[in-house]
């Protein structure tokens, strides 16, 4: 998919550290790295101890703030887990694998389409 465009020049920094300038289409994505996915971008390759961190990035875009920080303030909550934990439950379809993670971890499983299910496997739901 190329580079993302999604991102302000004062995201890009943070954005880049955390793996989210380039996504790849799910169905073409190899889900045995560390990843974290979102439905309307795809998958972002994730490095090593930074999922729980772009997950609030991206949660971030969602509130229209500028860090995972500021959304945490915004919101209320802690960062970096519970900006994290709150993304995954309140986006569709979004799932993620940790560097020491076996599985892919999903919320619930529920809002996942057919096609997600399939590529997925055998998910763990974390809530």
């Amino acid at each position: 998919m190329g580079e993302m465009m999604l991102f302000s020049a004062f995201q890009r920094n943070e954005a880049c550290e955390y793996g989210l300038l380039d996504c790849v289409p799910l169905a073409k994505a190899d889900l045995s790295r560390p990843f974290v996915y979102e439905r309307r971008f795809g998958v972002f390759y994730v490095p090593a101890g930074r999922h729980l961190l772009a997950m609030s990035l991206l949660l971030a875009l969602q509130n229209e703030c500028g860090t995972g920080v500021e959304v945490a303030c915004h919101l209320k909550l802690e960062y970096p887990g519970d900006t994290a934990d709150c993304w995954l439950k309140s986006t569709a379809g979004a799932a993620f694998k940790s560097s020491v993670g076996k599985r892919i971890q999903v919320a619930t499983g529920r809002g996942l389409t057919a096609i997600e299910r399939r590529l997925f496997g055998d998910f763990e739901r974390v809530f």
